[in-house]
């Protein structure tokens, strides 16, 4: 997990936007955090409702099964923990059956994007033995000469550039909003930032490619493993999702010692001063902000960047061109 390499050894207090809360989750890792985790995405907040209650309710296994890193009856699980549910969260996911039938790890418009690549990109480039191979490498070495030589052909550069396009990822992937302020050629960043990570990590314990590659997870994303898990178990009572824009959440709380920003800053304008501004204030001295940029690059002027493109590297999720971390 890139993030925890950041966080201060003294960190008490989090503001993390919430999403899909894989992240604010792993940070109850640590006994003495408290989370905050924002969105102004409702859908999102019942979300990170449900999560939460599992969490709280399920064994491992059962979490597991329920999210659908593995085969079971999650609708049956469902019905065990629905009654522990804030009436708005049931009622939504009550009306939305199919998101608990068809698993919740497949239920985003950007894994729906991933499985049209797997379905119908993928069996146009390699064969299926072939991708097994390339996913199953256990030295870079290995890897990169596999994807040199069967899987970064022709049909796949041209067809990597058509389906990310920002033209078919805003129809099929992302909400055409998300692309407002971008610039430049995002299938040419995207491949780079790719073929970055495949020098870098192995595909075998890279879930992210996995999950685009594969529609599956052989290696669980950090806060599944079933170690974390418990940890986060035992410490769920310190997460509080809460239904608001980032802005707003800035200037009702205080006294952050750190901040996962995710990528907030690419649906902005480029000049971010005001919340530069804002996140100073909402901040104790030395806490440590962090965000990622994927098309467009924003960053900030008056506080100082504690971390180089190297980070890139080590971050397994291969879609941002940077990864911002500034300290106040």
């Amino acid at each position: 997990m890139l993030l925890k390499r950041y966080i201060p050894a003294h960190a008490k207090k989090i503001l993390s936007i919430a999403s899909a809360l894989d992240n604010s989750l792993a940070f109850l890792e640590n006994d003495e955090v408290e989370v905050l985790a924002v969105d102004s995405n409702l859908s999102q907040v019942y979300l990170s409702n449900l999560k939460i209650t599992a969490i709280r309710l399920l064994s491992y296994k059962e979490f597991l099964i329920f999210l659908g890193f593995q085969a079971g009856d999650s609708v049956k699980l469902y019905g065990t923990i629905k009654d522990h549910l804030d009436p708005h969260t049931r009622e939504y996911f009550d009306s939305r059956p199919f998101l608990i039938k068809n698993k919740l790890i497949h239920a985003g418009r950007f894994e729906h994007y991933f499985h049209l690549f797997k379905r119908r990109i993928l069996p146009l480039v390699a064969s299926k033995k072939r991708i097994q191979q390339f996913m199953s490498c256990t030295s870079l070495e290995e890897q990169v000469k596999q994807y040199k030589k069967y899987i970064n052909n022709f049909r796949f550069k041209i067809l990597f550039h058509v389906f990310f396009s920002k033209k078919v990822m805003s129809k099929l992937g992302r909400d055409k909003s998300f692309f407002t302020y971008s610039k430049g050629a995002l299938a040419n960043q995207l491949k780079e930032r790719v073929e970055l990570g495949l020098m870098s990590n192995l595909n075998c314990t890279n879930p992210y490619l996995q999950y685009a590659m594969l529609n599956q997870y052989k290696e669980l994303p950090y806060y599944a493993k079933e170690d974390v898990f418990y940890k986060i178990k035992r410490n769920i009572s310190h997460i509080t999702v809460a239904h608001q824009s980032f802005e707003e959440a800035l200037l009702e709380h205080k006294e952050f010692d750190f901040m996962n920003l995710s990528d907030i800053f690419e649906y902005m304008p480029e000049d971010i001063s005001g919340y530069e501004e804002l996140i100073k204030k909402a901040c104790n001295p030395y806490a440590k902000i962090c965000f990622w940029n994927m098309m467009n690059l924003r960053e900030f002027k008056g506080m100082k960047r504690i971390n180089t493109k190297e980070d890139l590297k080590r971050d397994k999720a291969m879609y941002y061109q940077d990864f911002l971390v500034y300290e106040v």
